[in-house]
């Protein structure tokens, strides 16, 4: 996999409803080429609906990212090929993106409240590792997903044409109730 010129995709966290009960994120991935479709699989990526549960999202302390929760993390085999709806195209300049629920019993939600400062959270997405060629959200730059061969999608970002994108992004002041 080369990683000749960045892929261009960006991610943004926010909290559509700061009052809403358990706290709510949104996370919205946008293809930020003007000219150039990108496919990805959603499987570890922040699209997909068990972001939470594998691991991609870190809840902590604002002001000190080692006191967190820790919450149960799953390790699952999905059934292979990937179906139809696991590949995303972002046209240019198009977003997509994902709620993710902060609800018992994934998510401890008097933790939640003790980790508080001024009623907030420290919020960290994490989508792959820089030295481990294998992680990352599997891309495919310029094409659309019909345009992807099945033979490529079996290969899991393994082929020559696909990407693995990695991302860190960090948020604080996901504001959590009863703080």
């Amino acid at each position: 996999m080369s990683s000749q010129s960045p892929i261009p995709l960006s991610l943004t966290i926010s909290q559509p409803n700061a009052t809403a009960a358990p706290p709510t994120l949104l996370l919205t991935l946008a293809n930020t080429s003007p000219d150039v479709p990108i496919t990805l699989l959603t499987w570890s990526s922040p699209l997909d609906p068990l972001a939470l549960q594998l691991g991609l999202i870190h809840i902590s302390s604002p002001s000190n990212s080692s006191n967190k929760i820790d919450f149960p993390k799953l390790m699952i085999k999905r059934a292979m090929p990937p179906p139809e709806d696991a590949l995303v195209t972002l046209g240019p300049g198009e977003a997509r993106s994902q709620e993710v629920v902060m609800r018992e019993p994934i998510v401890d939600g008097d933790k939640l409240l003790e980790l508080a400062e001024e009623g907030k959270v420290g919020v960290r997405v994490v989508c792959g590792k820089e030295d481990d060629e294998e992680s990352g959200v599997v891309v495919w730059v310029g094409k659309k997903r019909e345009d992807v061969s099945p033979e490529e999608v079996e290969l899991l970002g393994r082929g020559k044409e696909a990407k693995r994108w990695r991302v860190e992004r960090e948020v604080f002041g996901m504001r959590v109730n009863g703080s």
